[in-house]
């Protein structure tokens, strides 16, 4: 596994959490900011979408649908975006978004609700020495080729 490490001060908006929500143990290493309603986090897997992340609904539940969010949540949904968005753009500079909200895996969290956030880049970025190409660019994002080195984004500073 390659970790990947660098310097959270870039991301000035975004703090270390302050308190519990529901996130399975496995993830811990992953969160950058509880909100009243959410958890943002890194994604854990290997992807080509340098950045990207998950916004976990903090209520627990199964099967929640998008249409059954409170006003408050989806509020608040809209002001983590912008802030995660601005700080991707001050790191790596993403040329469009993709937000995905699918809770698909229900053998893992059985439907909970969440969305992936996708930076989608135009060109090839670099980071640390591992080169994030984004092949799907203009196009749904799956399938992608996996990248050859994992970057788990393990320690924030």
């Amino acid at each position: 596994m390659y970790l990947l490490v660098f310097d959270w001060t870039l991301f000035k908006e975004i703090t270390m959490p302050t308190h519990e929500h529901p996130i399975d143990a496995k993830y811990q290493w992953s969160i950058l900011k509880h909100y009243p309603h959410w958890t943002l986090l890194l994604y854990e897997k290997p992807t080509p979408y340098l950045g990207r992340a998950v916004v976990w609904l903090a209520r627990e539940g199964k099967m929640q649908r998008l249409s059954q969010l409170t006003p408050e949540e989806l509020l608040e949904a809209q002001i983590i975006f912008d802030e995660y968005e601005a700080a991707l753009a001050r790191l790596w500079k993403p040329d469009h978004m993709n937000y995905m909200w699918l809770g698909n895996y229900f053998h893992e969290h059985g439907g909970h609700g969440h969305w992936h956030l996708l930076p989608r880049y135009r060109t090839p970025r670099e980071f640390d020495g591992v080169t994030f190409d984004d092949k799907k660019w203009g196009d749904f994002p799956y399938p992608f080729e996996k990248i050859e080195q994992p970057v788990m984004m393990e320690k924030i500073c």
